[in-house]
């Protein structure tokens, strides 16, 4: 994994200051990572758009070089804070907006309350729906375990098992990522947990989402099992799913070329 540095700056909104990673020249695309990894998950996949678009990556609180919030917070308030620091780099053009399960879930809230700046998104491994209680349960437990102990080994390992399928899990990317997850800590990443596990549901919502909108899922994610995707997408007026075989919960990890010829596709006929 590259060794980066971010423009780290206030968004405009009182008490936040996101890190972002830009790179490259034209349309913007923005991307938006999932819990507990940064923006280096989509090195590959910006090596690939930055020949053409203007790529921003954005760390969220407590992640790559995002400070974390002490204070809680919605994925809403994370959102108005993204979309005021987007503002601050392109104005009010319209972008495609990448967003990696919590990321996903981001880029969703951002098309409904700011859907100007949305001209279509790419929704990889990630849901509308509220988080079930047999799943947020156990994942506040980790959360208050961290908080109380620090990250042990075993524990970063089972959230290397719950990020990636075996196969990506034994290569040297795989445990790169496990060693990174030794390193979180509780005050870094607990107000971000909590804003993702306490989410509320957007499927009632999604009829509104009239932009182009590519799916992209592995068959073999635990934590959003396949069907959730095959439901949400099936629900969206104008999306495309793409179903990964073999592939865990992080695509753009664990098979960054598909990924790429997916993603490409998509944004060289997205209007706008």
């Amino acid at each position: 994994m590259r060794s980066r540095t971010a423009e780290t700056s206030a968004t405009g909104t009182p008490g936040w200051s996101l890190g972002v990673h830009c790179r490259g020249q034209g349309k913007p695309v923005v991307l938006l990572h999932g819990l507990l990894t940064d923006s280096r998950v989509w090195d590959p996949l910006v090596d690939e758009l930055a020949r053409d678009h203007l790529t921003i990556a954005v760390d969220a609180p407590g992640h790559g070089q995002s400070p974390p919030r002490e204070a809680a917070y919605t994925l809403e308030q994370e959102v108005a804070a993204t979309a005021a620091r987007y503002r601050s780099l392109c104005g009010d053009r319209p972008a495609i907006w990448i967003g990696h399960s919590m990321g996903g879930m981001k880029a969703l809230r951002l098309a409904l309350a700011h859907p100007a700046l949305a001209r279509g998104l790419v929704l990889i491994s990630t849901q509308p729906y509220a988080e079930p209680v047999n799943t947020a349960r156990p994942f506040e437990a980790m959360v208050e375990t961290v908080l109380e102990h620090g990250m042990s080994a075993d524990l970063a390992q089972m959230i290397a098992r719950l990020n990636f399928a075996p196969r990506f899990r034994g290569s040297q990317g795989g445990q790169n990522w496990e060693r990174h997850f030794t390193t979180l800590t509780g005050p870094g990443i607990a107000q971000a947990c909590y804003s993702v596990y306490r989410r509320g549901d957007l499927s009632d919502r999604l009829a509104e989402l009239r932009l182009p909108v590519l799916v992209i899922h592995g068959q073999a994610d635990v934590p959003i099992r396949i069907r959730v995707a095959r439901q949400y997408a099936a629900a969206l007026p104008d999306a495309r799913l793409v179903e990964l075989p073999g592939v865990g919960h992080t695509p753009p990890c664990e098979n960054p070329g598909e990924v790429r010829r997916a993603v490409r596709a998509f944004v060289d006929v997205v209007p706008g």
